[in-house]
Formats: C-alpha cells, sequence, structure tokens
C-alpha cells in the first residue's frame, strides 16, 4: 500500500489495484461539522464528488453511500444513475456489480474494508467496528460472494487506517469475549493499562478461515488515534470528522 498524492495537502492510500481505491485522510472527508449535521447525507455526497474529482474519475460517476448503524447488513448497488450520489439505507457493508460505480464508507477509528473479486468484476466497501466486526460481518460479505460465484483466492481484501491495538482499550469482558473467538493473538501484551483488542487482526483471522489467500491481502497498520492525518472518535471525544474510503468498480 502507498500513499498516492493529490492537489495541496490532499491524498490517500492506495492498494494498487488494477481499479481506483483508497483510504482517505481529514483532507475530503467530512469535517466534525458534517459528520453531526442534520445534512450529513448531502455533505457526505458533496465529499464524494469532490473526491472523485481528484481521483480523476469520470464526472458522471455515480456514488453509493450507507447511514452507517454498526450493524452487519449488506447492501448491492444496482441500477444507479449516472452523476448522482446515492444513500442506500442504513447498513454497515456495500457492494456492487454495476460498471462504473465507485462505493463509500466512513470511518473515525472503526476499520475500513475494501474488496475486489477482479474475475468477477465486483467490488465492496465495509465498515467494522467492534460490533461488526464480533457480528462477522467481514466473512457475511465472503459468503455472500460465495454464493453469487467469488471464489476465496480471487478476492483481494485491503484494510485501512483504525484504531490499532496500541490505543484501542477495551473491557475485561469484551476482552474476553474476543480472546475466546479469535485467540490470544487479537489481545496485544498488556502495559499496566487495561486490556486492548486488534480489530484488523480479527478481520485478518476471518479471512483465513474463508479462505483468502495472505498474499491478497493489504492492511496500512496505522493507528487513527496516533496519527494526526486521521480523525479518530475516541482521540477527539466524539467529535471528530470522518474519513472516506472508497473504490471504484470495473468498467465493462
Amino acid at each position: 500500500m502507498r500513499w498516492k498524492p493529490g492537489p495541496g495537502e490532499a491524498a490517500w492510500l492506495c492498494p494498487g489495484w488494477e481499479v481506483a481505491a483508497g483510504f482517505g485522510t481529514t483532507c475530503g472527508g467530512l469535517s466534525p461539522a458534517e459528520a453531526t449535521s442534520e445534512a450529513r447525507q448531502a455533505a457526505l455526497a458533496q465529499a464524494c464528488r469532490r473526491l472523485g474529482a481528484l481521483a480523476g474519475l469520470p464526472e458522471a460517476t455515480p456514488w453509493a453511500f450507507l447511514k452507517q448503524v454498526h450493524g452487519v447488513a449488506l447492501q448491492k448497488a444496482e441500477g444507479l444513475k449516472a452523476g448522482q450520489a446515492h444513500c442506500l439505507g442504513e447498513a454497515d457493508g456495500l457492494w456492487t456489480e454495476q460498471p462504473g460505480v465507485a462505493l463509500a464508507v466512513q470511518t473515525a477509528d472503526c476499520v475500513p474494508i475494501l474488496l475486489l473479486d477482479k474475475r468477477r468484476r465486483r467490488v465492496a466497501a465495509v465498515h467494522a467496528g467492534w460490533r461488526g466486526v464480533w457480528g462477522r460481518i467481514l466473512p457475511k460479505q465472503l459468503e455472500l460472494w460465495a454464493k453469487e460465484g467469488s471464489l476465496p483466492g480471487d478476492i483481494q481484501v485491503a484494510l485501512g487506517p483504525y484504531i490499532g491495538p496500541c490505543c484501542y482499550e477495551v473491557s475485561e469482558d469484551l476482552a474476553r469475549q474476543f480472546s475466546t473467538r479469535w485467540g490470544a493473538a487479537v489481545l496485544p501484551p498488556r502495559e499496566g493499562a487495561g486490556p486492548r483488542v486488534d480489530l484488523a487482526k480479527a478481520l485478518e483471522e476471518d479471512l483465513w478461515e474463508a479462505g483468502v489467500l495472505p498474499e491478497h491481502l493489504q492492511s496500512a497498520r496505522l493507528c487513527t488515534s496516533c496519527d494526526g492525518r486521521f480523525f479518530s472518535h475516541r482521540r477527539q471525544q466524539g467529535r471528530a470528522g470522518r474519513q472516506l474510503s472508497w473504490v471504484y468498480s470495473p468498467g465493462t
């Protein structure tokens, strides 16, 4: 994964796929005011269009995003009209086979996940906080694609910046639940503070169980709480904006 520069301070992390995709920073995302505004969907649509222009996507690209609710529901984007930004309701995973569509999820500590099946020409964008990881939203997306003909060996996955195990302190009960399900590897060594959980490590275990190849996984391994280039709900005490992560579906 590498940094892709844009005009001014705009930049994103790029997995280097054959389709355009990236994990954004505070530049180009939703500001703290926009993230809490009643007009949030309109602001998100504007942010998507700005991002598309910076990324060099066609002006008529339709965008799709969600009203994210920290659940495990998945939504398919299809029949989208050119040049429009569409909110497809309450869900936390979004996928499409429609050519030339851009999907976006917003995060400020949760794990943004992008997926590509080049053979089947489909992409997905998933938002996973601890509730989504615990609810197995990523395996649900992989299982859905498997029913639609995707093979695990064809799927490429990129995990973006999230609140890392250095900073993600949780309750004793939640740490115990995670270690029971995914093993002690999801709990980093304790250094005098409370227990911590590595959400990305749990997601990786889910990927291996589903048959995704290790060489098809990229992980940014950047902590949103430590790194000021990203919004962080915890570091900013609930007053954070949202960075956008996005993927553009293959053309015909």
